[in-house]
Formats: structure tokens, C-alpha cells, sequence
């Protein structure tokens, strides 16, 4: 009977130091009143997905770029405005990188093979070479056309006269002479005014009032002659026409008014 009071006051005793413990903290931390447990983190797989998308693509567009400069060859560029029908020389021409798979653009490996040749319609300044844009015959070979220089008169010719400009040149009448159509010619070298007063340059400057026109030889002396008298006239048929379209180019020195 002694024994079982003895281990009776044991263990009242063990469960006394145990409240007391509890009571101070030890061996356990009390939750506060009211709050709720922490959720556990949620991992997000799908922003992380897209940010292992995102270095990926990059560094693929890295590539592409850096392959697409790799491919960039040296071509050939105009350095400054050429009019149709002039020959093309080593001064006229650069050189510049570009990514293409044209076949017509030139490369600087075949200079060589464009010298010589002459421009079918104006070219302009850092505009690439194209083969198509050239043609290996002297617009005037064959004879039978010529090149002559008219002044230009303000009034008497249009505006902005260009290079491949197709026009009707007429001489003026005088008196009881008539006006007398003479051809349709083809304005290859455009004025250049020094003056600064525009295209014409007022008809007052030394230099640049006047174009070189391509026309049929027969009808040359007299464009000659009227441009010599400043009786020369010209209205505009077309733009944009080509050197080799030679068969718009006629005499009309025997046409009425």
C-alpha cells in the first residue's frame, strides 16, 4: 500500500514539472491566440517556364543576327547622280554591305565587268548597282541619232526637266514663219543650275540653263539651229523612259502643225 501512494506522488510530481515547463515555454511554443498557421509556398513551374523561354529565345534572335551580318557581302553603290545613257567609270562607283540574294545587284569581285557599260535610266546617288539598269550599247552607235545641247528658256520648256524625260521639241515661229515640230527627243543629261534660280537657272546664268538631248540624227542640225536663234521650244510626253527605248525617238521636221 505504501508503494503504490509513493509511485502515485512520482508521478503527480512528473506531471506537475511537465505543467510547469509547458507554462514557461519549454518544450513546445503556444500558438497566439486567433492567428491562423502559414500556408506553405507555392511553387509557380509556368513563370519559371517562361522565363527558361524567354533566354532561349533571345539568345536564338542573338544568333539569327549575328549570322544575318556574317552573310552581308560587299556591293557596289552609286556615288552620285548618273543621267541615262552615260558611261559608267571607276570614279562613279562604291561600295557598300548588304544582306542580299539578288542576282542582279553587282558585286565589288565584278567591277571589272560593269565598266564600260551605260547607264539605261538615271541612276542616283547610293542606290545600288543593278544589271538591269545598264546596257553594254552606245546610245549612239549605229549613226543614226546624236547628242546636242539646247539652252532652256523659262516659259518655253516644263518644270523639273529630268533625265529619261521624253519631249516633243518644237521651233518657234517668227513673223510669217510658223512654229515647226522638229522630233521627239530624249532628255538624257538634265540641267543643273549654278545660280541657284532652279532648274532653268533664269535664263541668265553662264552655266546650267541648258540639257543635252538625244535625238534622230536627221532632224540635229536643225535643233541645232533653233537652239542657236533661242527659238527652241519642248513640251513633256513622258518620264521614266530608257535609253534603249530608241524606237519613241523620231523626226517630226516633216509633220504639220
Amino acid at each position: 500500500m505504501a508503494m503504490r501512494t509513493s509511485t502515485d506522488s512520482v508521478g503527480d510530481a512528473v506531471q506537475d514539472r511537465q505543467r510547469a515547463r509547458t507554462a514557461r515555454g519549454v518544450g513546445g511554443r503556444a500558438a497566439p491566440a486567433g492567428s491562423r498557421p502559414t500556408p506553405p509556398r507555392r511553387r509557380r513551374p509556368a513563370v519559371a517556364l517562361l522565363g527558361v523561354l524567354l533566354i532561349l529565345g533571345g539568345a536564338a534572335l542573338a544568333g539569327l543576327l549575328a549570322l544575318r551580318m556574317d552573310s552581308r557581302e560587299p556591293v557596289l553603290v552609286v556615288k552620285a547622280d548618273i543621267p541615262a545613257g552615260t558611261e559608267l567609270t571607276r570614279d562613279m562607283l562604291g561600295e557598300t554591305n548588304v544582306a542580299s540574294e539578288s542576282d542582279l545587284i553587282v558585286p565589288v569581285g565584278a567591277e571589272n565587268n560593269v565598266l564600260g557599260t551605260y547607264a539605261r535610266v538615271p541612276l542616283n546617288e547610293g542606290q545600288l548597282l543593278d544589271t538591269s539598269m545598264l546596257v553594254r550599247t552606245n546610245p549612239l552607235s549605229g549613226g543614226q541619232r546624236a547628242e546636242v545641247g539646247v539652252p532652256l528658256v523659262e516659259g518655253r520648256v516644263p518644270d523639273d526637266l529630268d533625265s529619261g524625260d521624253l519631249v516633243r521639241v518644237v521651233r518657234i515661229g517668227e513673223g510669217d514663219r510658223p512654229s515647226q515640230p522638229l522630233a521627239l527627243a530624249l532628255v538624257i543629261r538634265p540641267p543643273v543650275s549654278s545660280g541657284g534660280g532652279g532648274v532653268l537657272g533664269g535664263g541668265n546664268d553662264a552655266e546650267g540653263s541648258a540639257a543635252t538631248l538625244l535625238v534622230p540624227l536627221e532632224v540635229a542640225d536643225a535643233i541645232v539651229d533653233a537652239a542657236g536663234n533661242n527659238r527652241i521650244g519642248m513640251s513633256l510626253v513622258d518620264r521614266g523612259v530608257a535609253v534603249t527605248d530608241t524606237d519613241r525617238l523620231r523626226s517630226l521636221a516633216g509633220a504639220t502643225r
